[in-house]
């Protein structure tokens, strides 16, 4: 296993490397994973947060003078705030897809608005830009032709699975889309998220989040169709399992997501029209057929 710890670069091919942020948390694992993709021009994947410290060790694993796009695959708080700082120390150009959210309050110019189908060439390298919303609606994968690398941010994880909250404008509907998308890249050999190790069994890990989307969605209409209830009670019966440290249920923060999650399963019902409700703190129902 390559290493984790916070602001060491990490060799994990010919082509990339990595750097943690240290932002340990139960939200962010070990950190956000920097990535610094080629070797005589860099693309930095995922700038993390405003830390000085981590901007410093991107430069070092990278070279200054060698970094010169940063690209963002969604502005959540932990991917883009370290952008500006890493781009006025390099000159780099900063890209994301399309406009930011209102929910993300990003105050950060972009020189170059990246749309589905783009590609950031390098010397030795090619970066296409895949639209893939479901977690943010403005989420971008990137595509490593030269290695059959995918650089999922936080579509795919290793070790956990991805919140989808509609709060923050997640949608369950446009996440196991994109999931599909995903599965239809042809020998795909890696999947390198923005939080955790990489994942070498990327066919398996994709089936893998497909299949528990599908099993909780069948969950949470078996809990409904019992009659009238709400999104609390649904995570009480359906996330009995706990993680490792909280022996007496899900840590507060967790709880939150758990809702999240729940209510994102309820609206994607809700507009196949097999459930009816409409609040993240009212009561939902079961639509008869």
């Amino acid at each position: 296993m390559a290493d984790l710890t916070p602001g060491v670069p990490s060799a994990l091919s010919p082509l990339v490397r990595r750097v943690v942020a240290p932002n340990p948390g139960l939200m962010t694992g070990p950190g956000t994973n920097t990535y610094l993709v080629g070797i005589d021009e860099v693309a930095v994947i995922d700038p993390g947060p405003d830390d000085a410290g981590h901007v410093e060790a991107i430069i070092g694993g990278a070279m200054r003078e060698r970094v010169r796009w940063i690209l963002l695959t969604h502005t959540h708080p932990d991917h883009w705030p370290a952008a500006r700082r890493l781009a006025d120390a390099t000159n780099a150009q900063i890209a994301a897809f399309g406009r930011f959210p209102k929910a993300d309050a990003v105050d950060l110019a972009l020189d170059r608005r990246l749309a589905d189908g783009d590609v950031v060439v390098g010397t030795e390298f090619a970066l296409q830009a895949m639209h893939t919303p479901g977690h943010a609606p403005n989420h971008l994968c990137f595509f490593l032709e030269e290695e059959r690398a995918l650089f999922t941010g936080d579509h795919v994880l290793e070790g956990t699975t991805t919140v989808v909250n509609p709060k923050r404008g997640g949608d369950m509907a446009a996440y196991l889309a994109s999931l599909d998308r995903l599965r239809k890249i042809r020998r795909l050999a890696r999947i390198l998220p923005a939080h955790g190790d990489v994942i070498t069994e990327p066919t398996a890990k994709l089936d893998e989040y497909v299949a528990h989307r599908k099993l909780r969605e069948r969950q949470v209409l078996a809990v409904v169709a019992k009659g009238p209830v709400k999104i609390a009670a649904i995570v009480d019966t359906l996330y009995t399992d706990t993680p490792a440290g909280h022996p007496g249920g899900l840590p507060e923060g967790l709880v939150e997501m758990a809702r999240r999650q729940v209510h994102a399963h309820l609206v994607k019902l809700k507009a196949e029209a097999k459930v009816s409700g409409s609040s993240f703190t009212g009561s939902w129902s079961i639509v008869d057929a």
